[in-house]
Protein backbone atom coordinates (compact mmCIF):
# COMPACT_ATOMS: atom_id res chain seq x y z
CA UNK A 1 0.00 0.00 0.00
CA UNK A 2 0.94 3.39 -0.31
CA UNK A 3 0.03 6.72 1.37
CA UNK A 4 0.76 10.00 0.47
CA UNK A 5 1.13 12.10 3.29
CA UNK A 6 2.46 15.64 4.77
CA UNK A 7 3.78 14.55 8.48
CA UNK A 8 2.72 17.80 10.17
CA UNK A 9 -0.89 16.88 8.91
CA UNK A 10 -2.97 15.50 12.21
CA UNK A 11 -5.09 13.28 9.68
CA UNK A 12 -2.21 11.75 8.39
CA UNK A 13 -0.52 11.44 11.72
CA UNK A 14 -4.04 9.11 12.59
CA UNK A 15 -3.46 6.88 10.10
CA UNK A 16 0.46 6.87 10.53
CA UNK A 17 -0.33 5.85 13.90
CA UNK A 18 -3.08 3.64 13.45
CA UNK A 19 -0.65 1.46 11.01
CA UNK A 20 1.75 1.30 13.94
CA UNK A 21 -0.29 0.52 16.86
CA UNK A 22 -2.05 -2.46 14.42
CA UNK A 23 1.44 -3.73 13.28
CA UNK A 24 0.53 -2.80 9.71
CA UNK A 25 3.28 -0.12 9.13
CA UNK A 26 5.98 -2.03 7.12
CA UNK A 27 2.84 -2.74 4.45
CA UNK A 28 2.44 1.05 4.07
CA UNK A 29 5.10 2.65 1.66
CA UNK A 30 4.85 6.44 2.79
CA UNK A 31 5.34 8.97 -0.13
CA UNK A 32 5.60 12.90 1.13
CA UNK A 33 3.87 15.95 -0.40
CA UNK A 34 6.10 18.30 0.58
CA UNK A 35 4.88 21.61 -0.56
CA UNK A 36 1.54 23.18 -1.52
CA UNK A 37 2.67 23.24 -5.50
CA UNK A 38 2.64 19.53 -4.80
CA UNK A 39 -0.97 18.91 -3.29
CA UNK A 40 -2.30 21.26 -6.03
CA UNK A 41 -0.53 18.90 -8.64
CA UNK A 42 -0.91 15.97 -7.33
CA UNK A 43 -3.03 15.15 -4.44
CA UNK A 44 -6.10 16.00 -6.89
CA UNK A 45 -5.23 12.88 -8.95
CA UNK A 46 -5.81 10.95 -5.90
CA UNK A 47 -8.57 12.53 -4.49
CA UNK A 48 -10.59 14.65 -6.19
CA UNK A 49 -11.14 17.45 -3.08
CA UNK A 50 -7.23 17.08 -3.42
CA UNK A 51 -6.55 16.54 0.23
CA UNK A 52 -4.45 14.37 2.09
CA UNK A 53 -4.14 11.54 3.38
CA UNK A 54 -4.96 9.47 0.29
CA UNK A 55 -4.33 5.47 0.05
CA UNK A 56 -3.64 3.62 -2.58
CA UNK A 57 -4.61 0.00 -1.55
CA UNK A 58 -2.68 -3.28 -3.29
CA UNK A 59 -5.71 -3.54 -5.42
CA UNK A 60 -4.91 -0.16 -6.50
CA UNK A 61 -8.25 1.57 -5.97
CA UNK A 62 -8.03 4.40 -3.63
CA UNK A 63 -9.35 5.51 -0.35
CA UNK A 64 -9.78 9.04 0.75
CA UNK A 65 -10.32 10.98 4.05
CA UNK A 66 -8.19 9.26 7.32
CA UNK A 67 -11.83 8.09 8.97
CA UNK A 68 -12.32 6.17 5.87
CA UNK A 69 -9.19 4.92 5.70
CA UNK A 70 -8.46 3.84 9.80
CA UNK A 71 -11.55 1.86 9.49
CA UNK A 72 -9.80 0.04 6.69
CA UNK A 73 -6.67 -0.39 8.35
CA UNK A 74 -8.98 -1.68 10.89
CA UNK A 75 -10.02 -4.53 8.93
CA UNK A 76 -6.52 -5.67 8.41
CA UNK A 77 -5.14 -7.06 11.52
CA UNK A 78 -6.68 -9.72 14.49
CA UNK A 79 -6.03 -7.27 17.52
CA UNK A 80 -8.11 -5.18 19.31
CA UNK A 81 -10.36 -3.54 17.11
CA UNK A 82 -10.16 0.55 16.81
CA UNK A 83 -13.36 0.78 15.53
CA UNK A 84 -16.14 -1.56 18.07
CA UNK A 85 -18.46 -3.85 16.76
CA UNK A 86 -20.88 -3.00 20.21
CA UNK A 87 -23.20 -0.26 18.65
CA UNK A 88 -23.31 1.62 21.92
CA UNK A 89 -19.34 1.36 22.13
CA UNK A 90 -18.68 2.61 18.43
CA UNK A 91 -21.57 5.28 18.54
CA UNK A 92 -18.98 6.68 21.55
CA UNK A 93 -15.68 6.00 20.11
CA UNK A 94 -17.04 7.80 16.71
CA UNK A 95 -18.40 11.00 18.56
CA UNK A 96 -15.31 11.22 20.46
CA UNK A 97 -13.46 10.74 17.22
CA UNK A 98 -15.94 13.34 15.20
CA UNK A 99 -14.52 15.83 18.55
CA UNK A 100 -11.16 15.16 18.06
CA UNK A 101 -10.65 15.75 14.51
CA UNK A 102 -12.96 19.25 15.03
CA UNK A 103 -10.55 21.02 16.88
CA UNK A 104 -7.31 19.60 13.84
CA UNK A 105 -9.99 20.95 11.27
CA UNK A 106 -10.20 24.06 13.55
CA UNK A 107 -6.30 24.43 14.33
CA UNK A 108 -6.07 24.66 10.22
CA UNK A 109 -8.98 26.99 9.93
CA UNK A 110 -6.75 28.68 12.61
CA UNK A 111 -3.40 28.36 11.13
CA UNK A 112 -4.45 29.17 7.50
CA UNK A 113 -6.02 32.29 8.57
CA UNK A 114 -2.77 33.29 10.89
CA UNK A 115 -0.09 31.95 8.84
CA UNK A 116 -0.82 31.98 5.22
CA UNK A 117 -1.96 35.33 4.56
CA UNK A 118 0.28 38.63 4.16
CA UNK A 119 0.56 39.98 8.00
CA UNK A 120 -1.58 42.95 6.68
CA UNK A 121 -4.54 40.55 5.53
CA UNK A 122 -4.78 38.51 8.69
CA UNK A 123 -8.53 38.97 10.15
CA UNK A 124 -7.82 37.92 14.03
CA UNK A 125 -11.49 37.93 14.53
CA UNK A 126 -11.25 34.75 12.14
CA UNK A 127 -8.47 33.38 14.18
CA UNK A 128 -10.19 33.17 16.96
CA UNK A 129 -13.36 32.41 15.80
CA UNK A 130 -11.75 28.95 14.99
CA UNK A 131 -9.05 28.97 18.09
CA UNK A 132 -13.02 28.71 19.99
CA UNK A 133 -14.06 26.17 18.95
CA UNK A 134 -10.48 24.07 19.95
CA UNK A 135 -10.78 25.67 23.42
CA UNK A 136 -14.40 24.50 23.88
CA UNK A 137 -13.37 20.71 22.38
CA UNK A 138 -10.75 20.72 24.72
CA UNK A 139 -12.86 21.44 27.70
CA UNK A 140 -15.04 18.63 26.30
CA UNK A 141 -12.01 16.50 26.19
CA UNK A 142 -11.27 17.15 29.51
CA UNK A 143 -14.81 16.19 30.37
CA UNK A 144 -14.49 12.49 28.86
CA UNK A 145 -11.33 11.50 30.59
CA UNK A 146 -12.93 8.24 32.08
CA UNK A 147 -13.33 7.39 27.56
CA UNK A 148 -9.48 8.69 26.92
CA UNK A 149 -8.15 6.23 29.51
CA UNK A 150 -10.53 3.55 28.83
CA UNK A 151 -9.84 0.95 25.40
CA UNK A 152 -7.57 2.32 22.99
CA UNK A 153 -10.13 3.00 20.47
CA UNK A 154 -9.66 5.74 17.10
CA UNK A 155 -11.38 8.24 19.75
CA UNK A 156 -8.09 9.00 21.87
CA UNK A 157 -5.90 8.10 19.43
CA UNK A 158 -8.13 10.97 17.14
CA UNK A 159 -7.87 13.28 20.43
CA UNK A 160 -4.20 13.28 20.76
CA UNK A 161 -3.13 13.95 17.08
CA UNK A 162 -5.30 16.86 17.23
CA UNK A 163 -3.69 17.85 20.48
CA UNK A 164 -0.35 17.44 19.24
CA UNK A 165 -1.44 19.37 16.12
CA UNK A 166 -2.69 22.66 17.83
CA UNK A 167 0.95 22.20 20.25
CA UNK A 168 2.51 22.05 16.47
CA UNK A 169 1.14 25.10 14.87
CA UNK A 170 0.13 27.34 18.03
CA UNK A 171 2.60 26.41 21.33
CA UNK A 172 2.03 29.45 23.63
CA UNK A 173 -1.97 28.45 23.13
CA UNK A 174 -1.75 27.67 26.82
CA UNK A 175 -4.52 24.82 26.78
CA UNK A 176 -2.65 22.95 29.61
CA UNK A 177 -3.54 25.65 32.13
CA UNK A 178 -7.28 25.04 31.75
CA UNK A 179 -7.64 21.50 31.54
CA UNK A 180 -5.11 20.31 33.86
CA UNK A 181 -6.35 16.35 33.85
CA UNK A 182 -5.97 16.33 29.86
CA UNK A 183 -2.43 17.86 29.66
CA UNK A 184 -1.65 14.92 31.77
CA UNK A 185 -3.59 12.10 29.90
CA UNK A 186 -2.05 13.51 26.69
CA UNK A 187 1.74 13.76 28.41
CA UNK A 188 1.33 10.18 29.27
CA UNK A 189 -0.72 9.14 26.20
CA UNK A 190 2.16 10.55 24.27
CA UNK A 191 4.83 7.71 25.84
CA UNK A 192 3.25 5.27 23.18
CA UNK A 193 5.84 4.32 20.39
CA UNK A 194 3.55 4.65 17.98
CA UNK A 195 3.44 8.66 18.80
CA UNK A 196 6.87 8.91 19.47
CA UNK A 197 7.98 7.36 16.42
CA UNK A 198 5.02 9.91 14.20
CA UNK A 199 6.16 13.20 16.18
CA UNK A 200 6.87 15.94 14.03
CA UNK A 201 9.22 18.73 14.65
CA UNK A 202 9.01 21.81 11.65
CA UNK A 203 12.63 22.00 9.89
CA UNK A 204 15.17 24.64 11.45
Amino acid sequence: MKLFSRPASPFVRKVRVIARETGLAESIEEIGITSLEEMRSEMPKYNPLGKIPALIMDDGNILYDSKVICEYLDTLHDGEKFFPDDPEERLKTLLLQALGDGIGEAVIGASTEKFMRPEELVFEPAVEFQLGKVSRGLAELESKLDELNGKLTIGPLSAACAIGYLNFRFPDHGWQENNPSLATWYANFCERPSMKDTHFDPPK
